[in-house]
């Protein structure tokens, strides 16, 4: 499975340009990406690895306890401050006033950008495919395939990995598990959240291609490196690109 995710980044990333209109080098942020044509199809119903996929979502909900029940119910809130295990314990609403925006923004960004990927597969949840499985979670109104919520881990993950590098490893390994609470809890498949995954990965570095973005970034990383307590970093960091064009308008989706 690894190294099947790892040739799939290779190719996503060798493909980009293909999707992208002539003369751009990466979507603005908002600009919506074409998922259909970069993520593979989700396992087709009665193959063996859609049954496998399903067995892993039946294997996880056999081993659930109450503490992770209440963790999986937690983690289905979309919001930063649920990274704050990996960063310490300034990091709190009270000491993010700049950040907190920035990452609500950047989440209605990556919605956008996210385009119309589960509406083009329109994969059923793991309970509505097997009665057996029983979510800890409501069962959201949207497709399964990709998971929003793996994506928003991504972004989110790359986004705090750039403003505290010292806590990359614990950052991206929370990440991990808040895609991972997905299937605990009933309402996504494994393959559900590695498109996630990929997905959030190539919104994180389009925007990271936008020297506007980069900006608003770098000035949220400010805060957020004072409030735990860590001394200043240079920005902008590698790879970064000149200015890019606005935001553009963004509707709001079902990207559970």
């Amino acid at each position: 499975m690894r190294r099947h995710t790892a040739w799939l980044f290779l190719l996503l990333f060798l493909c980009i340009p293909q999707v992208l209109p002539a003369g751009e080098h990466a979507p603005a942020p908002g600009q919506a990406i074409d998922f259909a044509r970069l993520l593979p199809p989700p396992p087709a119903p009665g193959s063996a690895r859609q049954r496998e996929d399903l067995a892993a979502v039946l294997d996880r909900q056999r081993r659930r306890t109450p503490e992770m029940e209440a963790l999986v119910q937690a983690d289905a809130k979309r919001s930063v401050l649920r990274f704050a295990p990996a960063l310490g314990s300034g990091f709190t609403a009270e000491n993010l006033p700049l950040a907190l925006p920035f990452f609500e923004k950047l989440k209605e960004t990556a919605d956008a950008m996210f385009g119309d990927a589960k509406e083009h597969w329109n994969r059923p949840r793991p309970s509505q495919a097997d009665p057996e499985v029983k979510p800890c979670l409501k069962v959201p109104r949207g497709a399964a395939y990709p998971s929003g919520h793996a994506l928003f881990a991504a972004v989110t993950a790359i986004a705090l990995a750039e403003m505290v590098p010292e806590r990359r490893e614990e950052i991206f390994e929370r990440a991990r598990e808040y895609g991972e609470n997905r299937v605990i809890g009933g309402v996504h498949y494994l393959s559900d959240i590695a498109a996630g995954r990929i997905a959030g990965t190539v919104v994180a570095a389009a925007l990271l291609e936008n020297g506007d973005f980069v900006r608003e970034l770098d000035a949220a990383g400010d805060e957020v490196r004072r409030a735990l307590g860590l001394g200043p970093r240079d920005w902008p960091g590698p790879g970064i690109a000149a200015p890019g064009p606005a935001t553009h308008d963004r509707q709001p989706r079902s990207v559970n």
